[in-house]
């Protein structure tokens, strides 16, 4: 009916208290409000405010200058007159000039409601001399105080897992800081004062974003218990009971989406109604199952978190049953944060706690790869070097020198001995890499007649039974500098040189000879010759390379005279060095 038949029909009417009935999406109410007893508020001021609740679509109609005029009320109308009031989430006032009651004493409403079901009893009005649209009383400060420190810690673990996602690469990251920010919206939807100064109060697809985000929080919450608690692997028996309550939600999400944009509302009312059951059953019946095969420290952290913030929907649920005067569940919001906020606090520590402990298995994992790369590369040197000293033993027998073989034969025992325990150990202290270099000099100038003179020097008081460096890393170079070095050499002084010193943390092995140099006439012979690659130097370069003290490094200098020519060749040999050493 429009506003004639209306007012034609005033004695139709009922009172408040004789209708017993709740909202529907499709129906349209005719509110009249009596003020014969309340004139004394229309002559003090030339403008009143009506309380009234906060209706989705209406119009008030009141007289000005003789004439009846219609003007919107509505959270979702245009141009609407309502304002929301700083008491409460359901209240609305709307200001009206004096003299505006139709026949000095009525005003008229047309109203629908089509968000939810609400009881008739649960609308109010009252008239007030002044506004309370901006009036915050410290009661409404402190109910805001929770929401504030709950949306600042909401706010800084989305951002922090934001920031591990990009670090880390893993989905359960971008989830969870996904996650975060949708329950804030959901939780955040009734706080009056947020609403108001973010001016998201009067748009009919604002709500509706808000209800699909509903949906999205249901969605997010499964994806993250996913990849958070690896269910295909960890859990394949719950692998598809979440995939399918994912896709329920999607079905959702989806139709929810088609209601929104042919604004079919009962349809809205009924699959929000569904939704809670659904995503409150899905929810409750993994963390039962997650409880009975619970597997790690992970599961039962999620355990923790997810089952506090059931048991705040629980009891956030059983405070607000059959309250009329809350239809949409806002009252009571305080318990869901305390359980949103335990929740939230819980995975953000299990997804640290897993990213902490999948880093240090990386870290295992690559320290494991080392040495057992460090293990192979040690056995390409032991060979090397036994072989070459079974050929000098050979050497010396086939000459019938038995005592020098004999002598020979005893340090190449003990060497062998040292070089076993390289393979196991990979380190020894600088002590020992000197008393393996004294043998190994010994057995090759015994092999080769003492056709070259050689000394060790220890420079600086350093001490040699302290420091630990990859054993056997020098022998590789004093081999080249005693055969492709001091060997091939025809006259003149063979001399060889190994230096040990410290220079700011850096152990130093200098490795020096008097031999023909890498830039030879007799390229076979070099340092790095061009018919055969060296395998023990590249190896020894390699374990340098992995050092866990930090990255060593060789370096090769050609010793020339004036006239450039060859004077030998200088090795380098650059060993980080423990921090307390």
């Amino acid at each position: 009916m429009g506003f004639e038949e209306a007012y034609l029909n005033l004695d139709k009417f009922l009172p408040k208290d004789q209708v017993k009935a709740s909202t529907h999406p499709k129906d349209t109410y005719w509110i009249l409000l009596d003020f014969q007893n309340e004139t004394q508020y229309f002559t003090k001021n030339d403008t009143y405010f009506l309380r009234l609740n906060c209706f989705d679509y209406g119009h008030v109609y009141y007289k000005k200058n003789g004439a009846i005029l219609e003007k919107p009320i509505g959270q979702f109308d245009d141009n609407t007159l309502s304002e929301r009031t700083s008491s409460s989430i359901y209240h609305c006032e709307i200001s009206l000039p004096r003299n505006s009651l139709i026949d000095q004493r009525y005003l008229l409403l047309k109203v629908k409601r089509i968000k939810f079901f609400e009881s008739l009893e649960n609308w109010t009005f009252s008239i007030q001399e002044s506004s309370n649209q901006d009036s915050y009383t410290w009661d409404d400060i402190k109910s805001s105080i929770p929401i504030y420190i709950y949306l600042g810690i909401g706010f800084i673990m989305s951002i922090a897992m934001l920031m591990f996602f990009i670090y880390f690469g893993k989905m359960e990251f971008i989830l969870y800081s996904f996650f975060v920010l949708s329950i804030m919206v959901y939780l955040l939807q009734g706080e009056l004062i947020l609403l108001q100064k973010l001016q998201l109060t009067h748009s009919y697809l604002i709500s509706g974003l808000l209800d699909l985000n509903t949906i999205l929080l249901g969605i997010l919450y499964l994806l993250f218990v996913l990849f958070y608690l690896n269910i295909k692997t960890e859990y394949p028996r719950a692998y598809v009971f979440i995939k399918t309550g994912i896709y329920i939600h999607l079905f959702l999400f989806i139709t929810d989406i088609f209601f929104i944009a042919f604004k079919y509302n009962l349809g809205q009312i009924y699959l929000m109604q569904a939704l809670r059951i659904i995503s409150f059953l899905i929810t409750i019946s993994f963390l039962i199952y997650l409880f009975i095969y619970n597997k790690n420290k992970i599961s039962t952290i999620f355990l923790f978190g997810g089952s506090s913030y059931m048991l705040s929907i629980f009891i956030y649920y059983y405070m607000n049953i059959g309250s009329t005067s809350d239809p949409m569940l806002y009252g009571n919001s305080f318990v869901l944060i305390i359980g949103s906020t335990l929740e939230v606090i819980f995975f953000a520590y299990g997804l640290t706690y897993k990213a902490f402990n999948e880093y240090l298995q990386g870290l295992y994992f690559r320290q494991e790869a080392i040495e057992n790369k460090n293990k192979a590369l040690r056995a390409q040197i032991n060979p090397h070097f036994i072989f070459n000293a079974l050929g000098s033993i050979q050497h010396l027998i086939l000459q019938k020198k038995n005592d020098s073989a004999l002598n020979y034969l005893t340090k190449f025992s003990r060497m062998t001995r040292n070089a076993l325990e390289a393979s196991v150990e990979g380190t020894g202290t600088l002590e020992e890499e000197i008393e393996m270099l004294k043998d190994y000099l010994e057995l090759e100038s015994l092999r080769f007649d003492k056709i070259f003179s050689y000394e060790l020097n220890v420079e600086g008081g350093l001490s040699t039974s302290e420091i630990e460096i990859p054993f056997m890393i020098s022998q590789p170079f004093v081999e080249n500098a005693i055969i492709h070095g001091l060997l091939p050499k025809k006259s003149g002084k063979k001399e060889l040189s190994i230096t040990f010193k410290e220079e700011t943390g850096i152990l130093k092995i200098i490795i020096e000879d008097t031999g023909v140099g890498r830039n030879s006439n007799n390229k076979s012979t070099g340092v790095y010759p061009t018919n055969k690659k060296s395998r023990g130097l590249d190896v020894t370069t390699t374990r340098l390379e992995s050092w866990h003290f930090g990255s060593g490094k060789v370096e090769i200098i050609d010793k020339m005279d004036a006239q450039n020519r060859p004077m030998g060749t200088k090795v380098e040999i650059n060993i980080p060095m423990a921090p307390n050493e």
